[in-house]
């Protein structure tokens, strides 16, 4: 018989990768179990499932049709209000994620003068078309309709602690 030392040591090489990769293979597999979960964007933290997070506010386009009080009702079952969208940062949001919808918000005009559900008065660069009583976000502005129309609505409430 002849020894070819070559092909032996090439032998006893894939023998030992063969025995190392077979090792790291059963400490991975004997290694705790760490669940993967998707990454939660930044902007959905501390907001209900179905909602979306900004800057300390949760969001919830609605999916049903209601009036404007009706809009207002489901909101506080959901233990918010109506949007109330308080800075330009977060109408620009809202135009954004608005999609194709219009959506009921929590201003309404009170004779000439247009109020927040929270009962602050209205004071953005946005104009409000139309002079009907109740606002809703449509198309890149602010519309006004009748408060009986059916549109989707937009709550709002504040973002939990984390």
């Amino acid at each position: 018989m002849q020894c070819h030392p070559v092909g032996t040591a090439v032998l006893i090489l894939l023998l030992l990768v063969l025995v190392l990769a077979l090792g790291v293979a059963l400490a991975v597999q004997s290694a705790p179990q760490v669940p993967v979960t998707p990454v939660t964007p930044q902007c959905v933290l501390g907001c209900p499932h179905g909602w979306v997070g900004y800057n300390g506010v949760c969001y919830y386009f609605s999916q049903d049709y209601s009036t404007w009080e009706q809009g207002q009702e489901r909101c506080s079952e959901l233990n918010a209000s109506l949007d109330i969208a308080k800075d330009e940062e977060a109408m620009d949001l809202l135009f954004r994620l608005r999609g194709n919808g219009d959506f009921w918000l929590g201003l309404r005009r009170w004779g000439e003068r247009l109020h927040w559900g929270d009962g602050s008065s209205y004071s953005y660069r946005v104009p409000v078309f139309d002079n009907s009583e109740c606002v809703y976000l449509a198309d890149e502005r602010f519309r006004s309709g009748n408060c009986s129309n059916e549109w989707p609505y937009l709550c709002s409430k504040a973002q939990a602690p984390l």
